[in-house]
């Protein structure tokens, strides 16, 4: 989506500036005039609100998910359609994300855990309604600081979650959501569940832990990396209890079926993984560089 919004109206929202974009929709800060309250507006781009599919979906889990009231998961105001745009206005959450909390360097287990363990907490809830994310990523973890209680994470952005049946593609065959931190029957367009955000979830453990994403370069190796290898040993590039890299494989497993049963037990496992590598300091690096990911036991 290229165009800018910025000092249009939108409906009864008026866009002030830009929050973010991603290949699918712009995020912005914006007012609803009716209220006098500040808003994050997302407006999904042209190339997805075309397709017919797409919408029928869009507004069938627009519905559901604005219905959902949890402490870890962005309120939803509204949704719909203005001049052939489909928005959704959420509440505007002032403070980082994980992706920005992460983009320098691995952070410190301790804080890794406290983090997704309210992602995994939200998830679950989610799961329990038949509701999928499917867009899991650092960027969608929002993080506030509460002086009561510390920091607080908001899970944000459903745009493309829906009750499980197959992974997102338009009817051109195009794939919706974000390769780096998707499951393998996401990519393949196979049937999805709370597993699939599970796997998410397990790659955004990893990327805490290490700084950088299970498989990188471009987008084909990345997808290819998620079908078809094994995530490096977080241990071979920072300094951690060797007992993280079973729970890690056992997250991203490609197979669903040998994956955690909840988001919860994924936490859990890596917890008691941790143990006393559970300190407020990120992990020291092993060596510089990453290693080679190898195809996994039984891949030709």
């Amino acid at each position: 989506m290229s165009d800018d919004l910025t000092g249009r109206r939108l409906g009864h929202y008026k866009i002030e500036g830009v929050l973010g974009r991603g290949g699918m929709s712009v995020m912005y800060r914006a007012t609803d005039v009716r209220l006098g309250r500040k808003v994050a507006l997302k407006v999904m781009g042209e190339h997805i609100t075309n397709d017919a599919e797409f919408r029928e979906r869009f507004v069938d889990e627009a519905r559901n998910t604005s219905a959902i009231d949890h402490a870890n998961i962005v309120p939803l105001y509204d949704f719909g359609e203005v001049d052939g745009m489909l928005y959704i206005a959420m509440r505007l959450v002032e403070g980082s994300d994980l992706a920005s909390l992460i983009k320098d360097g691995p952070i410190s287990p301790k804080r890794t855990l406290e983090l997704l363990a309210q992602v995994a907490e939200a998830l679950d809830m989610l799961h329990q309604r038949g509701l999928v994310h499917l867009d899991l990523k650092p960027a969608n973890v929002l993080v506030t600081t509460k002086e009561s209680a510390g920091e607080h994470v908001y899970l944000a952005d459903f745009g493309l979650t829906r009750r499980g049946a197959t992974g997102h593609r338009t009817s051109s065959g195009d794939f919706l959501g974000s390769p780096t931190y998707a499951a393998p029957e996401h990519l393949r367009g196979e049937p999805v569940d709370g597993r699939t955000d599970l796997y998410a979830l397990a790659c955004m453990l990893f990327s805490c832990l290490t700084g950088r994403p299970p498989f990188q370069g471009d987008v084909q190796e990345v997808i290819h990396g998620h079908l078809n290898l094994e995530p490096p040993a977080v241990t071979s590039l920072v300094v951690l209890p060797p007992a993280i890299d079973e729970v890690l494989r056992r997250g991203m497993a490609k197979n669903p079926e040998q994956r955690f049963a909840t988001c919860k037990e994924l936490i859990d496992a890596a917890r008691s993984a941790l143990g006393p590598a559970l300190g407020d300091a990120p992990p020291v690096a092993q060596r510089p560089g990453a290693p080679m990911a190898t195809p996994p036991a039984g891949y030709p």
